[in-house]
């Protein structure tokens, strides 16, 4: 019952009481207490204790009423938060809860410690929430998202999973946004940096693949080999070369791959000349050299070479330059396979 009717009834009722009574009996009572006399209607000293009962029933519906007013409030407010934490957590980048009802701080704990993958087929009567579950289903399926207009870019950290497949989803529409990620790498997670690099060394020349050598690893320099070897000369030079090898540390295989692809746009005069420095600077450019100096057919230089360097086996070139010596016109690729020349390194 609302307070203000039960006020009101009670009220009306003790009237009546009042108004019957005093028909019944109109006299005045007088009550003597410690000295002091009290004359009322009798009327009003029957309806007394009841008007007494009802100003502490008021008060005591008062005060659970404000209680419970309290407690719904609170209950509105942590459902408000619970809804708020399951956003954060379907989009990856769970928060701290504030939760007060300690019935609800258990889930709480759950939402501030995980994150959803939400199904394919999930309803949300919430829009906030309806909204991120689409967002999060366009990105999963590889379409980019601009999360900068639905006001959540900046909430997602560089190592949210989202944030970096949408990025990544960019990159794939987008190669111009390479660069972009390449001028600012340190804003975005490493496998977008990446990405990145992967992209420009499979689609730009070499006097803008130069300028991110220093982010580059043995990988992105695949992709530069892999067009070199199909016929893309990608702008590289001696200079570049000489760049790639100082940027990025080169294992034996990397350096066969590097003078098998060079021996399609540079002379064997450079070549050797650029190889010759490397293996000197570095064990692991040897293999690489003596490759060279087998396919140019300088086999007084490759003999000379082998014997300087007794320590290192060159099991299959040795076998190979010993046939070649036999059979002129044997190619290297006819016996081995460069892949594994270093096996024997």
């Amino acid at each position: 019952m609302r307070i203000g009717l039960y006020i009101f009834s009670s009220i009306v009722f003790l009237i009546i009481v009042s108004v019957l009574t005093f028909l019944v009996n109109a006299s005045f009572y007088n009550l003597q207490a410690f000295g002091i006399g009290l004359s009322l209607p009798i009327a009003l000293w029957v309806t007394l204790p009841a008007f007494i009962l009802l100003i502490l029933s008021v008060l005591h519906m008062a005060y659970y009423s404000a209680k419970n007013f309290f407690v719904l409030r609170r209950w509105q407010k942590d459902s408000e938060t619970l809804e708020d934490l399951a956003y954060w957590s379907i989009l990856n980048e769970p928060r701290e809860n504030h939760i007060i009802t300690e019935n609800l701080k258990n889930i709480a704990s759950i939402l501030s410690n995980s994150s959803i993958i939400v199904k394919e087929d999930l309803e949300s009567s919430n829009e906030k929430i309806k909204d991120m579950i689409n967002i999060v289903k366009l990105i999963n399926s590889g379409a980019y998202v601009d999360l900068k207009a639905k006001k959540v870019s900046k909430q997602l950290s560089n190592t949210n999973p989202l944030a970096i497949k949408n990025s990544i989803n960019r990159l794939q529409s987008d190669a111009k946004f390479a660069m972009e990620v390449l001028a600012n790498e340190k804003e975005y997670d490493s496998s977008v940096v990446s990405e990145a690099l992967n992209i420009i060394t499979k689609t730009q020349n070499m006097d803008k693949i130069k300028k991110y050598l220093p982010l580059m690893n043995v990988a992105n320099l695949e992709n530069i080999f892999t067009r070199l070897n199909s016929g893309d000369k990608v702008g590289i030079n001696e200079e570049n070369i000489k760049e790639i090898v100082n940027s990025i540390t080169l294992s034996c295989k990397d350096y066969i791959n590097l003078a098998s692809s060079a021996m399609k746009f540079l002379d064997p005069k450079t070549i050797l000349s650029l190889f010759k420095n490397f293996e000197q600077k570095d064990e692991n450019a040897e293999m690489a050299y003596l490759y060279l100096l087998l396919e140019y057919e300088m086999m007084d230089n490759a003999k000379e070479f082998i014997n300087s360097n007794p320590e290192n086996n060159f099991k299959k070139l040795k076998i190979f330059f010993d046939l070649k010596q036999k059979q002129n016109n044997l190619k290297l690729q006819d016996i081995v396979s460069l892949d594994s020349l270093c096996e024997d390194a």
